[in-house]
């Protein structure tokens, strides 16, 4: 589920061209500096004029860790095109992709935060300059990029950023959003700036496969957007390939290989980042065919983060899967109808709960290298693999993020009267289907196959590799943590986890209806709102109703509509929710006619108690 080759960027900036007496390069390994100049901060736009000055004062006084954040996620929003970055170029200019180092070895040089106009947009922001060293293999740089090849190469990615990093998808909508290889609805609200592509231009209206855009068509380009909602800043990513030096080498190396084959280890890091939401399913759903939900309707979902690290000093690799590859004529992978890609069938297991009580199962993706993991002299920085040619190599990782297409267990099932809590796990290469060791060959070098009692849908035996395991190779396949799983709600109701802003967050919102409202099906309906004041305001989100589920914690953009309550009586109009479809009977039919509605402060730690809604008759 990745981007194929949609476009050709052009690197603005290329300096550090080689003498004609370039300095040597060392076999024991490369070196490169990676910097960058930029500003992050926080829009003030959509806060209401009476309490803006209080905030800003309040942002100016805000803590260094409040910035780091707001810092890390503007640079996470160049992770995508760096890690594609092969696939931005002709493949005759000999371009990989560049990695940023791993995310502990990065360093900030923080300013001072202060009030700026970008674009006509009113921010905090802070300046920064963020640096960090790549450890890599000394011919790997020139696999990156030919001007890396020898030291004293620099080159320089041009990214136009968002001034603000949260809130992307609520502000610009998919604008930015690169889905290339992706299935339909895979952005949401947490992941967006691991989409984040300012390449992407606007799609026409009934064409939306533009090399961007797959869920819906977009009217702007990234830049557009960002100028015109958030504010742009312009930047460049700078890499220098700088003389080895064993010393700074062993100031920035982590990770070091298991010698031998292939080992996989499960990171606790990704279940951790996990959220509850809901969503609606109809019964031609592709998550029903791919066994990712109970049953149509809506749905309560536990989604989390699964990655997966290859500890070992060669590739996990599947290799081609393309028609007649061995992997597919001994269907270890097979064709996803629903997401057009070759799936691997046993990548991993996901479960909640314990013992028969236990809900989830068996999950096929890709096998791919998304993250680099080790910063040493034994990972390279570019590789071969993707949804076509799977596999994670050496001392990288693959991340199924939170929010994609079935990277969730449905805990609608689960009694959760009074909230419980439950373990959430996830095991990778539950089968044994990758080798965590040595393959077994032939004499001509390719891998063997093992029949398994494994059957694919159409009844065939799912053959795997043949390996001579490593002692003790599934003693870190697993992981799993205990998960609050509250009686009703979930992102959006749950506390924040950082420090959001405005009405565009999802988290922090509570119930303000005793019961879901009724209205009639497709008529316009008004809602009066009161409460809240002028320096003290309000978000009121109105959100669809089910008659299983009650009233469904919607995000921003799900919303029947929003107010904003500042004091004065306050009403809005939106469409009364229609039945959604197939059709049904019974007291679980979703005729629709329901609706309820969710309050939180504008401003973290403010009091939105007071506010009250009733609907016009």
């Amino acid at each position: 589920m990745r981007r194929r080759i949609v476009a050709a960027v052009t690197v603005l900036a290329l300096s550090g061209c080689p003498s004609t007496t370039p300095t040597p390069v060392d076999d024991s390994g490369a070196l490169i500096d990676v910097g960058m100049e930029s500003r992050a901060g926080v829009l003030l736009d959509e806060v209401p004029v009476e309490a803006r000055e209080a905030l800003a004062a309040e942002l100016l006084d805000r803590p260094r860790e409040f910035w780091m954040e707001r810092v890390r996620r503007q640079i996470d929003t160049t992770l995508y095109r760096l890690t594609y970055r092969h696939l931005y170029f002709d493949p005759s200019e000999g371009k990989g992709q560049l990695p940023l180092p791993p995310v502990d070895q990065w360093r900030f040089e923080l300013g001072e935060p202060a009030r700026a106009e970008i674009d006509g947009h009113d921010l905090v922001v802070v300046p920064y300059a963020f640096s960090a060293t790549l450890l890599a293999p000394a011919d790997a740089p020139g696999l990156s990029d030919p001007m890396l090849a020898d030291v004293g190469g620099v080159i320089e990615e041009a990214f136009s950023l968002p001034a603000d990093p949260e809130h992307l998808l609520e502000r610009t909508g998919y604008a930015c959003m690169n889905e290339d290889d992706f299935p339909p609805n895979s952005v949401d609200t947490e992941n967006a700036r691991q989409f984040f592509d300012d390449t992407c231009e606007a799609s026409g209206p009934r064409e939306i496969e533009d090399g961007c855009h797959v869920t819906t068509a977009v009217t702007r380009s990234c830049v557009e957007a960002l100028r015109d909602e958030v504010g742009l800043v312009e930047t460049t990513v700078r890499f220098t390939r700088v003389a080895w030096s064993e010393e700074r080498a062993n100031a920035v190396r982590v990770g070091r290989q298991v010698p031998g084959g292939a080992q996989l280890r499960a990171l606790e890091d990704g279940v951790r980042d996990n959220r509850i939401i809901y969503r609606y399913f109809p019964a031609d759903s592709c998550a029903i065919t791919e066994g990712c939900v109970g049953a149509s309707g809506w749905r309560r979902l536990l989604q989390f983060t699964a990655t997966v690290q290859n500890l070992g000093a060669e590739a996990a690799a599947i290799g081609d899967v393309g028609p007649d590859s061995p992997p597919v004529v001994n269907n270890m992978v097979s064709f996803s109808a629903c997401h057009q890609h070759m799936h691997f069938n046993h990548y991993g297991r996901f479960s909640v709960g314990r013992g028969d009580e236990q809900l989830g199962g068996k999950r096929a993706f890709c096998l791919e290298s998304t993250s680099r993991y080790f910063n040493n002299e034994d990972t390279p920085l570019t590789h071969p693999y993707g949804c076509h040619f799977q596999g994670v190599a050496a001392g990288w990782g693959d991340d199924y993020i939170a929010g994609l297409d079935c990277q969730w267990v449905d805990i609608t099932p689960i009694e959760s009267a009074g909230g419980v809590t439950a373990p959430l796990g996830f095991t990778v290469n539950p089968d044994g289907f990758l080798c965590e060791g040595n393959l077994r060959l032939d004499g001509a070098g390719n891998p063997l196959f093992e029949p398994t009692e494994f059957r694919s849908e159409d009844g065939r035996v799912e053959n795997r590799f043949q390996c001579d395991f490593f002692a003790d190779s599934e003693a870190d396949n697993a992981v799993s943590i205990d998960v609050a799983v509250p009686e009703v709600g979930g992102m959006v109701t749950a506390d924040c986890t950082r420090y959001l802003v405005g009405d565009r967050r999802n988290c922090g919102f509570r119930s303000a209806d005793a019961a879901p409202q009724t209205c009639t099906p497709g008529e316009t309906t008004t809602i009066r709102c009161s409460g809240g004041a002028a320096a003290t305001p309000a978000s009121v989100r109105v959100c669809e109703a089910s008659h299983r589920e009650g009233a469904i914690p919607c995000t921003y953009l799900e919303a029947l509509t929003t107010l904003t309550v500042a004091g004065a009586d306050v009403q809005a109009t939106f469409q009364c929710p229609e039945g959604r479809e197939p059709p049904s009977t019974g007291p679980d039919a979703e005729t629709g006619g329901r609706f309820g509605t969710f309050v939180a402060s504008f401003v973290p730690g403010q009091d939105a108690s007071g506010v009250v809604c009733t609907m016009v008759p």
